[in-house]
């Protein structure tokens, strides 16, 4: 049966400007390389052929970077290769309340419904929030403890990146994992231009002959920390990203190392009137558009950023920035999205955003799924059958597939102005809110009692850790 195609259009670079950039990014990468500020590490990788070193600069050859790049593995769920996936939070300090609307610091209370929320949604990913009201030191213990105590693929899969920011904390980290059986991965962020944090470092020499995921992600800034053109910035995120790709594939030679889904690729628009990043702008979205034709080029799985705005509320501004930049990757055949329930850039998390985020989304794959095309699917004879002031309505066909064939919102109303009045008027936001109430209401998930309780022990046992506080004042 033929089908009507809606996605997985071509546009952006051609295969020549590809190839190009490609060429240049390994030339980068072999002729000026990345500092590496980390004594151990540079000491470990000084014997590999096709690795110079000068000045705790690093430059490797060609052979290493492809070898790196073909060994990438990629541990996906079952679900994000048979369906669409959204990815949601990236532990933010700020809230929306959802009882009184006001922005405030988020708490661990916060931390614990909006997981239970995104488990409901199944939004996956990093932890929603971090919870400010607890002392620094165990923040992120507790963005972990949260996610798997209360969800059941939050934190616990290849695209949550909450930070393990010393030896100490991960390690914690490392124990929970083993006991409640959950993904372990650590994550090495590229400092553009082209540096790594020694204290990334410091977490990666711990643990890499303990054979665990590893990833690099890099975020180079048009204009600040790379070059104002979008198209040199794409080139300077190639050459940081496989970079630190290569320097991990010596690091960890007996783990899974791989280019971080969400920030690959990857390079961002900043307005220089404000001195803010602009998500969800024209040129933002040219970024994604660049993504996907690289990520297609190198074999790399494809997450967009397409759920972010400068936004400061739920409004149409936020709305309208998300949803053209999701149908827009959706089109371009991606299937997973992420960022929900953000807000101004990254700053603020907002609950009902998240559920108008999904709504977003679920509207998105309605418009780009497939149609069968066959004759059966003209209903000639019901047309011939059927003429003046008669009506389809009762029709074996409208019977049977009106629900197959129309999509149904949760969230947005497709209701007249007569049954939106009587209904009490309520505005889009305020049908968000009530969704959140509702869900917490209903919504219970929770991880075994035995297993709670050992991650309970682990924590007591840090939150007294005088070693673990004292590694959070560098």
């Amino acid at each position: 049966m033929d089908k009507i195609k809606f996605k997985n259009v071509k546009i952006g670079l051609t295969n020549e400007q590809i190839l190009l950039l490609h060429e240049k990014s390994l030339e980068l990468i072999k002729r000026i390389g990345i500092r590496v500020p980390h004594d151990k590490v540079i000491d470990l990788i000084s014997n590999y052929n096709g690795v110079k070193i000068k000045n705790k600069n690093v430059c490797f050859s060609e052979d290493l970077v492809k070898k790196a790049i073909k060994s990438a593995y990629y541990d996906f769920p079952n679900e994000f290769k048979n369906d669409y996936i959204i990815v949601g939070g990236a532990h933010q300090d700020k809230i929306y309340d959802i009882y009184s609307g006001n922005l405030r610091k988020a708490t661990y209370d916060d931390l614990l419904k909006l997981t239970r929320i995104c488990d409901h949604l199944n939004v996956t990913g990093s932890a929603p929030v971090r919870p400010m009201d607890k002392p620094t030191y165990l923040q992120e213990i507790l963005m972990y403890k949260a996610s798997w105590e209360y969800s059941r693929n939050k934190g616990n899969n290849i695209f949550e990146h909450n930070p393990k920011s010393t030896v100490e904390s991960a390690k914690y980290i490392y124990e929970m994992a083993q006991v409640a059986k959950k993904r372990f991965a650590l994550n090495l962020w590229v400092i553009s231009p082209r540096n790594f944090s020694q204290y990334d470092l410091d977490v990666i020499y711990y643990f890499k002959d303990k054979k665990i995921p590893m990833c690099v992600t890099t975020m180079p800034v048009a204009g600040t920390t790379a070059p104002i053109n979008l198209l040199g910035a794409y080139l300077q995120a190639m050459y940081e990203l496989f970079s630190g790709l290569t320097l991990l594939s010596l690091l960890n030679p007996n783990g899974q190392n791989y280019c971080a889904p969400m920030d690959n690729i990857r390079a961002y628009t900043f307005d220089m009137k404000f001195g803010n990043f602009v998500y969800g702008s024209p040129e933002d979205i040219k970024g994604t558009i660049y993504q996907v034709n690289l990520n297609s080029f190198y074999k790399l799985p494809m997450v967009a950023k397409s759920l972010l705005t400068t936004a400061k509320e739920p409004n149409g501004q936020a709305c309208f920035e998300k949803g053209v930049h999701t149908m827009t990757a959706m089109l371009l055949g991606v299937k997973g999205f992420t960022n929900a329930g953000l807000l101004s850039v990254d700053e603020i998390y907002s609950a009902e955003q998240l559920i108008i985020d999904k709504e977003i989304v679920d509207y998105c794959k309605a418009l780009t799924s497939d149609i069968d095309f066959s004759e059966e699917n003209l209903l000639i004879d019901e047309i011939m059958q059927t003429g003046p002031n008669q009506t389809f309505l009762n029709k074996d066909s409208t019977l049977r597939d009106y629900k197959k064939l129309l999509w149904e919102p949760k969230l947005f109303i497709h209701n007249s102005l007569g049954q939106w009045e009587q209904s009490g008027k309520q505005s889009l936001y305020a049908r968000a809110n009530k969704m959140v109430k509702d869900i917490l209401d209903k919504h219970n998930y929770e991880i075994e009692t035995n297993i709670k309780k050992e991650l309970d022990k682990i924590y007591k046992i840090a939150s007294k850790d005088k070693i673990l506080e004292n590694s959070f004042k560098h």
